[in-house]
């Protein structure tokens, strides 16, 4: 099951804007930062996933951007609306079990949802 198309961040300038004025939180593993836009009708929250080739080749790379899909499709009844969100992969993103990926990206979606 994938993420929709509006559900996803696409442009480089949605890239840009959340890197830019967002806030930033080190998961180890990951970074997550986030947006949130004040909006009358917010949409859903929205995802990019950023993997560098400093992650790994692109095998690797694309199985990072699986995960990380994966995670936000469990957690993002957590996320308030009108969220866009950009997960930066590092490198040693396969080095823990998924349930350690799933219990930090959970708990990132907690500050961010509390904030």
């Amino acid at each position: 099951m994938a993420v929709p198309a509006h559900q996803r961040l696409r442009s480089q300038s949605d890239f840009q804007q959340v890197r830019s004025r967002g806030t930033r939180i080190h998961c180890g593993l990951f970074i997550v930062q986030y947006l949130q836009h004040a909006v009358a009708e917010p949409p859903a929250p929205r995802l990019g996933v950023i993997a560098s080739r400093r992650v790994g080749n692109a095998v690797k790379r694309n199985y990072g951007k699986r995960l990380v899909r994966n995670l936000f499709r469990q957690h993002q009844a957590m996320l308030p609306k009108g969220l866009d969100l950009v997960v930066v992969l590092r490198s040693d993103f396969d080095s823990v079990p998924f349930a350690e990926l799933d219990a930090r990206f959970s708990t990132t979606c907690q500050k961010i949802s509390a904030a």
